[in-house]
């Protein structure tokens, strides 16, 4: 099933290493502080900070290369 039927959208975000640390910290507030709902919001935090970190990792790692 392509992006596009399952309703998920392909993008990519250009983000300082400043920012991307703030969008992980804003994400796991959000989700530190959720203070329940809807599970689905719940489970987009988790997937988010997920990915935030990984992006983090992968920044920290390439930094350590060059």
């Amino acid at each position: 099933m392509s992006g596009e039927q399952s309703g998920e959208i392909a993008a990519t975000i250009h983000l300082s290493r400043e920012a991307l640390r703030l969008a992980y910290k804003t994400t796991s507030d959000a989700l530190r502080n959720w203070s329940g709902g809807d599970p689905l919001e719940q489970h987009f935090l988790i997937e988010s900070k997920d990915q935030l970190f990984r992006c983090l990792l992968e920044h920290s790692f390439e930094l350590d290369e060059g």
